[in-house]
């Protein structure tokens, strides 16, 4: 951070306020090769925005398909709406593992894709091609194919021994019973695009620049998701609420309480848990209320109750928001010509070059990845946006996460790593080592 202050200020960069996302995705390798994207899910929706395209990545992508929709290389207007966010903002050193962040800030779009849904099923005697096109996905814990079967007996080694009828038992168990479609099938083109839009826009402000083709799902009487993970699709996971106060009874998101992922850590054998301590229960409404979540940690659905109407059930969308990259926001200016200057005039006044701006903050993070990557530094696993803010004098205001899931890994775990004064152990915390190196450099 010092070092982008210092450059800007050098180079007598006239450097208005801006904001960057900083991203930083930790898998389970060494910090060098850990600035990589290593997922399967092969398609995703962008928003290209080639004023906003830095010159480095930290993240790789991989050979998976991109569905880009601007073809044209058309640049979008680098986005500058603070509204459109999710609220979460804690000083770096500070920050701690963050399960689930919650807005409404495009609670618009829902309303207006609630009122086309709600047009589908107007007379329900009048057929409706789009109707009929649902697909009616239901998935017992048995139905699996033989790679699904490969992956269930590497499970099967590792967890607990099972008595007798036990393996039936999960067979027959409901995993997904839904009915579900793609959102650019059921809304128009229109709708779709704005969806797309609204959707893009906040993932960009945790720094996640695209997100897989969202799902429109319909829950009635029973329908359920029973706890899964989805750790390949995304580093979070989306659920965009369409559903209406009163219509049914159910349909939360379960999400497992973070001190059941690390449950014999801390042990306290003398208080009982109940439900409450275990599982989150994240209502399905308001309508137009956004949640992102870990898609890492086991969650699912819990069973509607009280309907049969579609009229009325638990309508939702989702999906995955992914591809990490730096975000600029603000009045940064493309330095498309070949004068190399470091800022251009317009009726608004002079702007720094994003170009510029890039080049200055690569510079800025050799030292700190030289610093993750010396092996000094304990890995940890998962996803840490960074938000700087930054003056018109180049000065950093603020440095705060925005969205934070790293936990350590502990197959790197060191335990005691030396003494304090006093002579007693001082722990490896690789989580809280790796943000204040951050923050620091």
């Amino acid at each position: 951070m010092r070092y982008c202050k210092a450059n800007l200020q050098k180079q007598r960069i006239p450097c208005y306020y801006y904001i960057i996302l900083l991203l930083l995705t930790f898998q389970h390798v060494k910090y060098l090769n850990a600035f990589q994207i290593n997922y399967t899910y092969t398609k995703r929706i962008i928003r290209s925005n080639n004023r906003n395209q830095p010159i480095f990545k930290f993240h790789l992508h991989n050979d998976d398909e991109l569905i880009s929709e601007n073809e044209d290389d058309t640049d979008l207007a680098i986005l500058d709406d603070k509204n459109i966010n999710f609220g979460h903002k804690v000083d770096l050193p500070q920050s701690t593992y963050t399960q689930l962040l919650s807005t409404s800030s495009i609670s618009s779009i829902a309303t207006a894709l609630r009122q086309s849904y709600d047009d589908h099923f107007l007379d329900p005697r009048q057929p409706n091609a789009n109707r009929f096109v649902w697909d009616p996905w239901y998935v017992n814990v048995g139905d699996r194919t033989k790679a699904d079967d490969v992956e269930a007996g590497k499970e099967q080694e590792i967890s607990c021994l099972t008595i007798d009828g036990e393996k039936e038992a999960v067979a027959k168990q409901i995993q997904y019973s839904l009915k579900r479609m793609q959102t650019s099938t059921f809304f128009t083109e229109n709708e779709y695009a704005n969806l797309i839009d609204s959707l893009t826009a906040l993932g960009r402000t945790i720094g996640l620049t695209a997100i897989t083709p969202p799902w429109i799902s319909l829950y009635l009487e029973h329908d359920r998701q029973n706890f899964h993970t989805d750790s390949k699709q995304g580093q979070m996971a989306f659920v965009l609420s369409l559903c209406h106060e009163g219509d049914f009874e159910g349909g939360e998101t379960m999400i497992l309480q973070p001190q059941i992922l690390d449950y014999w850590k801390g042990f306290d054998g003398s208080n009982g848990l109940e439900l409450d301590s275990i599982v989150r229960f994240v209502p399905p409404t308001p309508l137009g209320r956004c949640i992102a979540f870990d898609p890492r940690i086991p969650h699912g659905v819990n069973p509607v109750r009280g309907t049969l109407d579609p009229r009325k059930g638990r309508v939702v969308v989702h999906g995955w928001f992914n591809e990490p990259e730096v975000c600029w926001f603000g009045p940064w200016c493309d330095d498309d010509d070949d004068n190399n200057n470091y800022y251009h005039s317009n009726e608004d006044g002079e702007h720094p070059s994003i170009q510029l701006a890039n080049k200055i903050l690569e510079d800025a993070f050799g030292p700190l990845l030289q610093t993750l990557g010396n092996g000094d530094i304990g890995r940890v696993m998962g996803y840490l946006a960074v938000r700087l803010e930054i003056d018109e004098d180049g000065d950093v205001l603020d440095v705060s996460a925005v969205c934070d899931t790293m936990q350590p890994d502990w197959d790197d775990y060191r335990g005691v790593i030396g003494y304090d004064e006093s002579d007693r152990p001082v722990m490896e915390d690789a989580v809280s080592d790796v943000k204040l190196t951050i923050y620091e450099t």
